[in-house]
């Protein structure tokens, strides 16, 4: 049965990265899933002291030396709304939905004790863990002509662990993460009447996934019998540039640069675009022997990657506000504005019978933008903030359960406000775009686990 079972895992894992890489996912602290895993997304997220499966390697690799040999399978339906409303003036325009709404978001992992010991386990998996993106029908926009909006952000990372029990208190883990990325940008404006019909583009299509390389490192303290304390930290996630191979005319007077190719044959840009660094307090305590509380605080660093995101190419710069370009740059900053993020969550667990145990929580977060980045991120409305969860395991057995989990994202929305960028102003437009994006978000998940 085990050899079978590792056969149908490894298909398995094969076929879920493959179905991951074709369709984004999205997320929402930042574009970082709040949990990954149908016990993690019951708990809120709220599982660095409080470890239980395979994903452990994403938020806590110490924890895979206290979960015992299992292997997780879970598969998550993620249905995100989002909508732009650019119908007050001074834009005048029109409203649109996105037409993707629903997303299989898909995570594997195992672990197993390691070199014939019982104190040391090596474990890990591939595992679905961000993601961005809308898709907006070319719309009227009003005074800024027509609008096409696309964009798609796709994450997903490898975690080979080793974790092991230093002493009957302490336990640590790391986590060597193989990254791959792919990233595509379009927003474009046509003809605007206030820029003499002339384009405003943004247009990074055709996308070249790329790999990344960084660590995760975690520790666990059992403080009493009752009560544990968890630390995680994740490095940088470093990328190679994604390369973009367009027309000379894909960016244009974004922001107030137009893009020239470097060979007139085969243009070429290179976006910089690196995942953040991230650390995790977690505690998690058991008031009575059923009943388990868990709360993290968890910081993530977007404004290091996010704030101003480097496209490297050959752009002619309009600097004195003529119109035209009077100077040439090797790349160009694109000011997507985004702020370091702070998370709370808290998850309960009650064990109700030794088959059944039932979850609920809530995850919290400002979002990393806000009324000053709307109009540059028109494309990525990263807004939600407020997230509530349940969830519950069954277990079939001795060795096969069963977990199920429901994500609810309030609606949150931001309008714009000083966040016209200079190339409007220069045409005669106000600071405030009054400009509106929203989302919201409800996701399913099942898992299915053998424990060995």
């Amino acid at each position: 049965m085990t050899r079978s079972l590792c056969r149908w895992g490894s298909a398995s894992a094969l076929w879920l990265s493959v179905w991951f890489v074709s369709s984004p996912a999205f997320a929402t602290n930042g574009y970082q899933l709040i949990a990954v895993g149908s016990y993690q997304k019951g708990m809120a997220g709220a599982t660095t002291a409080a470890p239980y499966d395979a994903m452990s390697a994403l938020t806590n690799p110490a924890g895979m030396a206290l979960i015992g040999s299992r292997a997780d399978f879970n598969m998550e339906m993620f249905n995100p709304n989002r909508s732009v409303d650019l119908s007050s003036p001074p834009i005048g325009g029109a409203e649109a939905d996105s037409a993707s709404r629903l997303y299989g978001v898909p995570a594997i992992g195992w672990t197993a004790p390691a070199f014939n010991r019982t104190d040391v386990y090596f474990g890990g998996g591939m595992y679905g863990t961000s993601g961005l993106g809308v898709d907006y029908d070319v719309f009227n926009a009003g005074a800024f002509g027509q609008a096409d909006i696309f964009t798609a952000i796709q994450f997903w990372k490898m975690a080979p662990t080793v974790a092991g029990r230093v002493t009957d208190r302490l336990t640590l883990g790391i986590a060597l993460n193989g990254d791959y990325q792919s990233v595509e940008i379009k927003e474009v404006f046509r003809n605007i009447p206030a820029l003499g019909g002339a384009p405003v583009s943004l247009d990074l299509s055709r996308a070249v996934g790329t790999f990344g390389i960084g660590t995760t490192l975690g520790a666990m303290y059992k403080l009493t019998d009752r009560v544990n304390l968890g630390l995680s930290y994740s490095s940088q996630q470093f990328f190679q540039n994604t390369e973009y191979r367009l027309p000379a005319n894909a960016v244009q007077n974004f922001p107030q640069a137009t893009g020239t190719a470097t060979n007139a044959s085969n243009g070429r840009f290179d976006l910089d675009l690196d995942y953040p660094q991230q650390w995790a307090l977690g505690v998690a305590a058991h008031p009575i022997d059923r009943w388990l509380v868990s709360f993290d605080i968890k910081w993530i660093n977007w404004a290091a990657t996010h704030d101003a995101v480097d496209l490297k190419g050959t752009f002619g710069v309009d600097t004195n506000g003529d119109g035209s370009p009077d100077q040439t740059v090797s790349s160009i900053a694109l000011p997507f504005g985004w702020d370091n993020q702070w998370v709370f969550a808290v998850g309960t667990q009650y064990q109700v019978t030794d088959a059944l145990a039932l979850r609920a929580g809530f995850n919290h977060a400002k979002a990393p933008i806000d009324e000053a980045d709307v109009f540059n991120n028109l494309a990525f409305p990263a807004v939600v903030e407020d997230h509530l969860t349940l969830g519950a395991t069954y277990r079939f057995g001795d060795h096969w359960e069963m977990s199920g989990a429901y994500k609810h994202a309030f609606k949150n929305e931001l309008t714009g406000r000083g966040d016209i960028p200079a190339i409007f102003q220069l045409g005669g437009f106000p600071a405030d775009s009054n400009a509106k994006i929203a989302m919201d978000q409800n996701s399913f998940g099942l898992q299915i686990s053998y424990r060995f």
